[in-house]
């Protein structure tokens, strides 16, 4: 054993002698070695160094661009330009700020003694906030549910982890270091039963709830923080967003005792304990990690702090993944979470078909299924499941902010690298009549990127409307003059105004971009349809290999997020190739919108990211490149009358600030109810009828809920 550390620490030295971390991999290191064994106090002192020369190279190359730029402003004389110059120092002289700061800090990993802490710290528990779900919440049964397509993998981070089932399996179950109340907007205890901030707001210091513990019975350890980060450092993933994330983000990540740790952030920021928070990794499960980590980890799910864990038999490749409830779960009796994450099994089951999932729900095989869209709502739940009352319809207001669905351009393409054809298309998608056709006018145009949160949403901004005299106008400017006998544009040389739309292949996302299409041939462009299986639609847009895609981003509060969307260096690697396995799928490099992104990041003032954030949802609109599609406010379901919901002051029916219903696990299944409504069922019994619109957050949480927030 000692022998293979000493080889990879070897090894990892000359990677950091070469001046990169990158490197790391490049280390002709023993094979076996390198597959096995968590590594984390090899990497440590190594990747301590590395931050430290990476840091010291930024402030060299920093105080550089200061010199040319005070040259430069020597030299002038006209107002304008000068002032643009004096901003650019500021700016500069303000990382520099930052570096220094970071300097001063010593190691990213650190690891210090408990009498190194401030004497003056103010702790907070967050524990006077209302409870969330219902006293009345039973614990047991199974809730069975669905998803269109089995994830590329069930690792929670490297490659191709970033899909739609994650949320499923980590981010809305995992308990990190502290959350947010979803009614109330209030720091609230995770594996840290208390917290306090320095007075600079940039250092987080968490103590953690001596119960918490793994889904499998481990103790969460301060140490296990700064393995969750190396993990994600490490050369051994591929995580382009996440390496830059904790390089650039996190300051230090310091241990004191096996309880006691503090995250420092490169500068203070509102909401600071929230922001700070991570989650730990369980260093037991992760032991075989190493260079063929992607592999071998590919279908295990690690035990983690929330309340469901997977065993290795219950991921069906292909077929279903099963969830189990931990039944001595640490936070089982927690404020917070007492009432919550209720049956004792979630099974997701692939169904490839909508329309066969939902004669699975209405067969009772599943128990829920989403009524959002007009034909589920309307015909297709006009049976006598319903009628008979077994089956209970909810039209539920929340208030989170609104998915950016719509239709995302790669800049990086021919054609689309031009604004004016962009702008051609926005006015050549005809958003309404989608919503008018295929949503029966139940749904709402998107009018821009970030809608949906609150005083940070651009309320100026609006969608541009169909037009096919526009769409031509702006076609006709990027030199597409002529049309063809086909009825699309042509430019004198005879290329045609042809671009391809990418999606993924169900039923509705069919209708709909064939729609599209007829009501773009009229502006005169032809909109090449895609429609790929939606793994491999997601591997296409994650390669950056479309043109166009029908996508739509998750979103989360509390503030709107840019930099993961559009920051520079998300969208080109090194040689200029479109970057990988990041979410900027617009390939959208602007300098402009790297200092809005940066700023909305790094804001230290509420304020400071309600300015930033409206002036990065404008220069996305003037540019173009993402067409906004549709939105509601509200989601409509059915499920089986077993299935029960919270009916308390704090959480009628559900938390306002919710995505979807069943992601805040406040609903149980009643066993009582589900024997008697099958006992009906036979003998012909039946139930009043059950339709309910929930809209006490139609128009916002009440201010006598709603907290103040924090800074």
């Amino acid at each position: 054993m000692s022998a293979r550390k000493n080889s990879i620490l070897s090894c990892l030295m000359l990677a950091l002698c070469a001046g990169s971390l990158g490197m790391l991999s490049s280390c002709q290191r023993d094979e076996e070695a390198a597959k096995r064994g968590l590594g984390f106090e090899q990497f440590k002192p190594v990747y301590n160094r590395y931050i430290q020369g990476w840091l010291e190279q930024q402030r060299a190359d920093l105080e550089q661009a200061m010199a040319t730029t005070q040259k430069e402003l020597a030299g002038m004389e006209d107002p304008g330009a000068m002032k643009s110059r004096e901003d650019a120092l500021a700016e500069l002289q303000s990382e520099i700020e930052v570096i220094d700061f970071r300097l001063s800090l010593g190691d990213y990993f650190a690891d210090k003694n408990p009498e190194d802490l401030p004497e003056d710290l103010v702790w907070e528990d967050g524990m006077d906030e209302p409870e969330i779900g219902d006293p009345r919440a039973l614990k047991g049964g199974v809730f069975r549910t669905w998803i269109p397509q089995f994830p590329a993998t069930v690792r929670p981070f490297g490659k191709e982890s970033n899909n739609s089932f994650r949320g499923y399996l980590y981010d809305e179950l995992e308990i990190g270091l502290v959350g947010m109340h979803p009614l109330t907007g209030k720091i609230i205890p995770g594996v840290a039963k208390r917290w306090a901030v320095s007075e600079d707001k940039r250092t987080v210091y968490y103590e953690l709830d001596a119960d918490a513990r793994y889904n499998d019975g481990i103790k969460v350890r301060a140490r296990d923080f700064q393995i969750a980060a190396y993990l994600r450092v490490s050369d051994h993933v591929t995580a382009p967003y996440a390496k830059q994330y904790y390089r650039e983000q996190y300051a230090q990540i310091a241990v004191y005792s096996e309880n006691l740790l503090s995250v420092t952030l490169r500068e203070g920021k509102p909401l600071t304990p929230l922001f700070a928070s991570m989650g730990p990794a369980n260093p037991e499960f992760y032991d075989e990690y190493g260079a063929d980590y992607e592999d071998r980890y590919q279908w295990r799910v690690p035990r983690h702090t929330g309340a469901y864990y997977v065993k290795d038999v219950d991921v069906n490749k292909g077929v279903s993944v099963k969830l189990t409830r931990a039944k001595d779960w640490w936070a089982k009796d927690k404020k917070y979470y007492r009432y919550r994450f209720n049956p004792d099994h979630i099974v997701y089951t692939v169904i490839r078909d909508e329309n066969k999932a939902f004669e699975l729900f209405r067969a009772g095989q599943l128990e829920a299924f989403f009524l959002t869209l007009p034909q589920y709502w309307y015909e297709k739940s006009e049976i006598p499941q319903v009628f008979d009352g077994y089956i209970e319809r909810y039209k539920f207001y929340t208030q989170y902010p609104r998915v950016p669905r719509g239709i995302y351009m790669n800049v990086s393409r021919p054609k689309l690298d031009d604004r004016d054809v962009r702008l051609g298309l926005q006015h050549a998608l005809n958003w309404r009549k989608v919503i008018d056709v295929m949503f029966r006018g139940d749904f709402s145009r998107l009018e821009g990127f970030s809608q949906g949160y609150g005083e940070y949403t651009n309320s100026t901004i609006k969608a541009r409307p169909y037009s096919v005299t526009k769409a031509r106008e702006y076609f006709n400017e990027a030199g597409y003059t002529e049309e063809g006998s086909d009825g699309i544009l042509r430019k004198p040389s005879g290329e045609k105004l042809s671009v391809v739309l990418s999606f993924g292949n169900s039923p509705a996302a069919s209708k709909l971009c064939n729609l599209l299409k007829e009501e773009a041939k009229k502006a005169g462009v032809d909109l090449v349809l895609d429609g790929q299986e939606n793994t491999v639609f997601y591997k296409t847009v994650m390669k950056k290999e479309h043109d166009m895609a029908f996508w739509g981003w998750g979103s989360q509060p509390p503030f709107p997020a840019y930099h993961q969307f559009f920051y520079s260096k998300n969208a080109f690697d090194e040689k200029g190739k479109p970057k990988p396995q990041t979410n900027n799928i617009n390939s959208y490099a602007n300098p402009q919108m790297d200092v809005y992104a940066m700023a909305v990041r790094n804001a230290k003032t509420l304020e400071e990211i309600r300015q930033n954030a409206w002036a990065a949802q404008q220069l996305v609109h003037d540019e173009g490149f993402f067409s906004p599609g549709y939105s509601t406010d509200y989601v409509r379901l059915g499920t089986w009358r077993w299935v029960c919901w919270p009916e308390t002051e704090d959480t009628p029916f559900n938390v306002p600030v919710v995505r979807e219903p069943f992601e805040s696990y406040v609903l149980w299944i009643d066993p009582q109810r589900k024997e008697e409504t099958e006992k009906a069922m036979r003998s012909g019994k039946v139930f009043s009828e059950v339709y309910r619109v929930i809209d006490v957050f139609k128009d916002g949480i009440p201010q006598q809920q709603k907290g103040e927030g924090s800074e």
